[in-house]
């Protein structure tokens, strides 16, 4: 449900050293596709928030599927009201989700109370590849930032970045296309549904942003975040 492949979802398991039972909480989880991924390749124990019903639904069933029921496990709660218990992880990740808090800065404070106290964070969002977006533009997306800026909230909230793994054009165009095929596919099934206008209003707005302005302007990146060393 973001521009990342499995390759780089692997490799962002592989840059914050994931191994045999270690913990990780998944925020905005989805249908549980990263959890499946990493507690498959790297054995990871752990847990995934999500407030969608349908979503919560199909992540059980992954995870079922790939016989990891046992090991992780996935609730359905809103992440802004999910406070941690007497657990902590080793690892927490938010893909696409940081809007959750109200945006990165956020994101970090309250990811971080899940954290033990060597833990690592990994933040997948959207960033403006340069501050000279065009105004009408960015007014619709004023909670994206410039890696700059990224960069100066972690450090803010105690912690280094320590790498960066980019979405290509590739991914964000079979991304973005995936989702105008699902919404023509589903005009064309239901061409009478009385929400087939808004479905199509969106279809509309989404492909404009993305061909205008989007495809020039926003990447995608995960970042992995340490605690930092520095003074």
């Amino acid at each position: 449900m973001n521009p990342f492949s499995q390759e780089k979802a692997l490799l962002a398991g592989e840059m914050a050293r994931l191994s045999e039972g270690m913990t990780v909480i998944d925020f905005g989880c989805g249908n549980g596709t990263l959890l499946g991924i990493w507690g498959h390749s790297f054995g990871v124990c752990g847990t995934g928030i999500e407030i969608r019903e349908e979503a919560c639904s199909n992540a059980g069933e992954l995870l079922a599927k790939l016989d990891l029921s046992e090991n992780i496990h996935v609730f359905l709660a809103d992440a802004s009201l999910y406070y941690p218990e007497d657990e902590t992880y080793n690892v927490a990740v938010s893909f696409g989700a940081s809007q959750i808090w109200g945006g990165i800065p956020d994101a970090i404070s309250s990811m971080k109370s899940f954290l033990k106290p060597d833990g690592i964070m990994i933040i997948g969002e959207r960033y403006w590849k340069n501050d000279s977006v065009a105004a009408e533009f960015s007014r619709e997306w004023p909670e994206i930032m410039t890696e700059y800026e990224i960069l100066q909230s972690a450090r803010e909230k105690g912690y280094d970045i320590t790498r960066v793994i980019r979405s290509s054009e590739d991914e964000w165009d079979d991304y973005e296309s995936s989702i105008w095929e699902n919404c023509l596919d589903w005009m064309a099934e239901n061409p009478d549904h009385p929400e087939k206008d808004e479905v199509c209003n969106y279809f509309l707005r989404i492909q404009e942003e993305y061909l205008a302005y989007g495809r020039e302007y926003i990447g995608w990146a995960a970042y992995i975040l340490v605690p930092s060393l520095s003074p």
